[in-house]
């Protein structure tokens, strides 16, 4: 997984810890995600694919609705 991701899994951990090395990452995490647990805070994780998916819907929706507001912006074009 880090290969494919680059070490984005771990987004939410390195911007607690910003200074904490990549490779140490995997061994905070848990620890995280169960403090998020155990206090009720979201910490929202899936698997590679459907990560993937919901990207690029999220995508999808963002460039959606930049078209609908350029196209009411310069009906002309």
């Amino acid at each position: 997984m880090d290969w494919f991701c680059g070490g984005l899994q771990y987004q939410v951990d390195h911007h607690l810890f910003p200074m904490m090395p990549r490779h140490n990452m995997d061994k905070c995490h848990p620890v995280i995600a169960s403090f998020c647990k155990k206090w009720g805070v979201a910490y929202h994780e899936t698997d590679m694919w459907v990560g993937t998916l919901e990207i690029l819907d999220h995508l999808q929706h963002v460039s959606d609705e930049f078209f609908e507001e350029f196209v009411t912006d310069f009906p002309a074009m």
